[in-house]
């Protein structure tokens, strides 16, 4: 680790840089879950009475009684820019001038007025009193949420005969932190950092492979790889940075990378806690942040540059848990917490263990509540229900499996596929592998059996039914080839059935049939306003395994409003490939599913969805043949005809050693092992404005 990871106590004093005011979507939440305007550090008080200000016992305050004409305030500096080291902390001195109504004479008013930071705060604030040096913020303890830059609120508050008025103006601090990568073996020559000099080689170019251009990241997503071609041979030596108007941070490794865990010859290495922590927290919704890697020799004769990459992320963190399917090892349905402290997945529905047979358990759908599970046992042609009402409930548990796949209650109510109504109370499912293959089911969310009053029997074969989390639709799959089955259905479209008081209108076509090509499995987005789906295409032999909606090559994600004859928008960004992809576009992207939650992001909001894919996980050694990708979507560009989407990252957290799919979504994790994040402190009140002075 380089020498400014040093905590310092010094407080070093920068002098400001006027410049103009920059994003102002920097963190205002730390390591908690986000409460939609709370954050998530202890109350920040710098030493009490620090600074000029707050209060009126200027023995020249005479000279400025009276109320101040709120037009002419400003705060000096306006729009500071300061750097800061990492471990280290920076202060600016703040005064507000104006004039005082029925004078024409610009004043000092500093010690009329009190200062504040409204948000953003974690970066850094003023004294509980409101004197008038900021400091910056370092962590207090191991517990506290990291360091970070970030643009913020200078704001000051004074008294008039009518009552608080106030003025603003922003400051940025930018953290700088350098470190060493977990790659430095053999250990990096003295400051590796004045190797870099010159201009770049085009020969000694490395190959930045990942993270993905344009992606967006959730900012607790804790692990991130750097993956990267080594360029030349005698690229020995390379630096890593991330730059944004918030924070450069810069590692500086050896290639590492490599087998079990990378492919032969090709270089790689995940980020500490520390500088994702440091990364992610001074990025926040702030915009992109540029991504380049250097290579050079010991001796740093001649350096090469790789091309520049951006990468954001999202003002909010992105909470819920996932249960997804994995294939091997054994076969299971695996729950990850997003939200959690640390942790990893947790096998919860495992074939041959806890009352469930030797056969494949998969095809689940959970309550969007995260209480309720059910399944399907063994595929196609099998089915067996298994459902669990209760996942609080131990495994060890003799009534874990409310209905048991070998019982006969598991037998006759045979699935395929699932979704639950929003409350948990039901779910619709379907079973296209018996001659009553045109019927919709609806099962009690209590019992998980059939309720057969309320089966709809329809003209064609559903499949793939999704529950709209607002109650009111429910997307289908048309299978026109009836003669599949329900895993592997052919000839697809899209149908709505729309509720009519306790009951359903008839089903209306939303993406029609279209020869060649395949369209299938619906999934609703959080507030019900679109819904994504996939769409394969197989020239001239749509009949073939490559459009039977399973693992379809040339799968993609397509987004649509719940309305017949609503256009489609293909999620185009979401298709793309990544560097090891190359010039390949059927990359295999099936089973959409969103997560729960919609999250503010600077002015609008985001979604985020997960798919199956067959892409390359950049340069990591894989043995399955499909990984779960995760996607962030912008809702007001796909409601507005655009495609909204982001490129994709890999979930760091699956075993890329088999194969995952369906990644089903809910609130919470109930009964689950990993640890949560603490709960996020208040942040400071703002203090009291000081007494108006009169005349």
């Amino acid at each position: 680790m380089r020498s400014t990871l040093g905590l310092v106590t010094a407080v070093v004093t920068a002098s400001f840089i006027a410049a103009a005011c920059g994003d102002e979507g920097g963190s205002t939440f730390g390591n908690g879950r986000d409460d939609g305007g709370g954050g998530s550090s202890g109350t920040f008080v710098p030493g009490e009475g620090e600074g000029d200000g707050g209060g009126s016992d200027d023995p020249d305050a005479s000279a400025t009684a009276g109320d101040i004409d709120t037009a002419t305030m400003r705060i000096e500096p306006a729009d500071a820019v300061l750097t800061v080291n990492a471990g280290q902390q920076v202060t600016q001195a703040y005064k507000v001038f104006g004039k005082v109504k029925g004078s024409s004479t610009e004043q000092d008013l500093t010690s009329r007025v009190v200062f504040y930071v409204p948000d953003n705060f974690l970066v850094g604030g003023f004294p509980a009193n409101g004197a008038s040096l900021f400091t910056s913020r370092i962590p207090a303890t191991a517990a506290d949420p990291p360091q970070r830059g970030g643009t913020l609120t200078v704001q000051a508050f004074a008294s008039n005969s009518t009552g608080t008025i106030d003025v603003k103006t922003s400051l940025t601090v930018k953290l700088l932190s350098t470190l060493d990568s977990p790659a430095v073996n053999p250990a990096l020559p003295a400051n590796p950092g004045s190797k870099f000099t010159g201009a770049p080689v085009a020969g000694r170019k490395p190959v930045l492979v990942y993270p993905n251009n344009g992606t967006m990241l959730p900012p607790n997503l804790r692990r991130l790889d750097v993956q990267w071609r080594r360029g030349a041979n005698e690229n020995q030596l390379f630096e890593i940075t991330f730059k944004s108007a918030s924070a450069e941070i810069v590692y500086y490794s050896r290639c590492g990378g490599g087998t079990p865990t990378y492919l032969s010859g090709t270089c790689a290495f995940e980020l500490d806690e520390l500088g994702y922590g440091h990364l992610a927290e001074s990025n926040r919704g702030a915009g992109p942040v540029k991504l380049r890697i250097r290579g050079t020799g010991d001796a740093g004769a001649a350096h090469g540059e790789s091309d520049e990459f951006t990468i954001e992320f999202a003002e909010n963190r992105v909470d819920g848990g996932l249960y997804y399917w994995t294939v091997t090892n054994p076969e299971a349905i695996m729950r990850f917490d997003f939200g959690a402290a640390s942790g990893d997945p947790e096998a919860f529905v495992v074939k041959n263990q806890n009352q469930i047979p030797n056969t494949c358990p998969g095809c689940h759908a959970l309550s969007r509540q995260g209480t309720k599970l059910v399944g399907s046992l063994g595929g196609q042609n099998d089915g067996r229900l298994f459902f669990i009402n209760d996942i609080s409930k131990p495994k060890t548990d003799p009534a874990w499996l409310t209905v048991n796949p070998g019982s006969a209650n598991g037998s006759s109510n045979r699935i395929q596929f699932a979704s639950f109504n929003p409350t948990g109370s039901e779910f619709v499912a379907v079973y296209g592998d018996d001659a009553d293959f045109k019927k919709l089911y609806f099962h009690d969310g209590t019992t998980g059996l059939r309720q057969s009053a309320k089966t709809l029997t329809l003209d064609f074969k559903p499949n793939h039914p999704d529950w709209s989390p607002d109650g009111e639709t429910i997307a289908v799959t048309r299978v026109d080839k009836t003669d599949t089955t329900t895993q592997k259905p052919k000839r697809t479209s899209i149908e709505l059935l729309k509720r009519n008081g306790a009951g359903w209108n008839p089903p209306v076509s939303l993406i029609p049939q279209k020869q060649d090509h395949a369209r299938y499995n619906p999934n609703f987005v959080p507030d019900s306003s679109f819904l994504y789906y996939s769409e394969s295409i197989c020239v001239g032999n749509w009949d073939s395994a490559d459009c039977d909606a399973d693992a379809d090559p040339s799968a993609k994600t397509w987004a649509v409003k719940p309305v017949a004859g609503a256009t489609p928008v293909l999620l185009a960004n979401a298709a793309k490939g990544g560097v090891e992809d190359g010039s390949a576009t059927n990359l295999g992207d099936t089973f959409p599913r969103s997560a729960p939650f919609k999250t503010k992001h600077r002015d609008g909001q985001l979604f985020w969805f997960t798919v199956a894919s067959q892409r390359k996980v950049g340069v990591r050694n894989t043995a399955g043949a499909q990984h779960l990708w995760m996607y962030a979507v912008d809702p007001a560009k796909v409601l507005a005809g655009q495609d909204g989407s982001y490129t994709g990252f890999y979930l760091p957290f699956q075993d890329l050693r088999t194969s995952n799919h369906i990644g089903q979504w809910t609130e919470k994790i109930v009964g689950g092992t990993q640890p949560p994040p603490p709960p996020p402190p208040p942040p400071p009140p703002p203090p009291p404005p000081p007494p108006n002075i009169p005349k």
